[in-house]
């Protein structure tokens, strides 16, 4: 069984000298340390992560890494995940070599949230409703299955096991 561990990046702030520089707020650093802790019940076994090279994926990425213990040999950066449709980021995760169990993504709206909306597969759940509810808000996470090899991941051939993020504010 594959997992695909979708993340949005956390609260940044509004400007940079570029997008691609800036950095999360304080706020953004808890909020993702928060799901780092929050998926430690999901992220198990070998585990790869693709992170977009935006400074706050990166700063995500480390916080949620704080619980995680994703080691720097299963972390790559593709220059490809800033500014990708969901369908490039499928592109990144059919391209997984080896055998993790998990991959984790981090990255950026609307992406994340459409990835998520394009791999489901209608198995209505809770998760399934809060996330409708909600969207994908910052640093929201969701948990998707797939029995099969990744390079064969389609359009909703996934199910969502859950789904995690902040208090609506």
């Amino acid at each position: 069984m594959k997992q695909l561990v979708v993340v949005r990046h956390a609260k940044a702030e509004a400007s940079a000298g570029t997008d691609l520089g800036r950095a999360l707020t304080r706020r953004g650093h808890d909020d993702a340390r928060r799901r780092g802790e929050q998926l430690t019940d999901f992220v198990t076994g070998a585990t790869l992560a693709l992170v977009s090279p935006a400074v706050r994926t990166r700063e995500t990425f480390d916080e949620l890494n704080a619980s995680l213990g994703i080691g720097p040999e299963h972390v790559t950066y593709p220059p490809g995940l800033y500014e990708a449709s969901a369908h490039r980021v499928l592109e990144e995760v059919r391209a997984v070599e080896g055998e993790p169990s998990t991959v984790v993504v981090v990255g950026h709206n609307p992406s994340m949230g459409d990835l998520v909306w394009m791999l489901h597969d209608g198995t209505h759940n809770g998760a399934w409703k809060a996330y409708g509810d909600r969207g994908f808000p910052t640093s929201a996470a969701a948990v998707l299955t797939y029995d099969g090899d990744w390079f064969d991941i389609d359009p909703r051939t996934m199910r969502l096991e859950d789904y995690l993020a902040p208090p609506a504010r």
